[in-house]
């Protein structure tokens, strides 16, 4: 794994996750606050977010369904 620069402090997180996945252990509260930590640090959207979603109108109306001729 690269090194690289860390403002956030993710990568701290992550390297005591892989610490504590690769040695074999029961699970303890430290490992289950690490968790916590992480899963509240993921930023999610509402669940009707996508409800919000604007969608692309058909140029066609039900209605006029049959295209007009031109004189």
């Amino acid at each position: 794994m690269t090194d690289t620069t860390d403002p956030d402090g993710r990568l701290d997180a992550v390297r005591a996750a892989a610490a504590a996945m690769s040695t074999p252990s029961d699970v303890d509260a430290e490992v289950l606050a690490a968790v916590q930590d992480g899963l509240l640090g993921v930023v999610a959207g509402s669940p009707t977010s996508w409800f919000d979603v604007p969608t692309q109108r058909s140029r066609l109306r039900p209605g006029h369904l049959t295209p007009r001729r031109r004189r």
